[in-house]
């Protein structure tokens, strides 16, 4: 019998583990995959290259104390989704799925965002 996932702790983030992820990856219009997302996170939501530490702070945020989605093992960790709402620079929010990571390397445990993209039904 399987646990019932537990509300998350965002307190374990460490921006400086995921800054490369923001500026190189998410909030890049220029990644071949990355791109769209930093469409969506610049002109829904306000963010572009440089708002890393505040998109951090906003998807921390979002997903804190929550429950995630779905809960999935995987090869890296334990991967958790959230369907939530993301704070914008303008202080609107928009529905978004957020993925993290919980993985061990080298002994230490790791949390880590891996992505954010637009949720259709919004």
């Amino acid at each position: 019998m399987e646990k019932e996932p537990k509300p998350f702790d965002s307190s374990k983030f460490d921006y400086k583990e995921s800054k490369a992820k923001y500026n190189g990856y998410l909030l890049n219009l220029e990644h071949q995959d990355g791109g769209p997302k930093a469409k969506f996170l610049k002109e829904v939501l306000g963010y572009k290259i440089g708002d890393g530490k505040a998109l951090h702070e906003a998807i921390s945020e979002s997903i804190n104390s929550k429950i995630p989605n779905i809960v999935e093992k995987t090869k890296f960790g334990l991967k958790y989704t959230f369907n939530t709402r993301i704070k914008g620079r303008d202080g609107t929010s928009q529905q978004a799925n957020v993925v993290v990571v919980v993985q061990n390397d080298n002994g230490k445990t790791t949390w880590r965002i891996i992505t954010l993209y637009p949720d259709k039904k919004d």
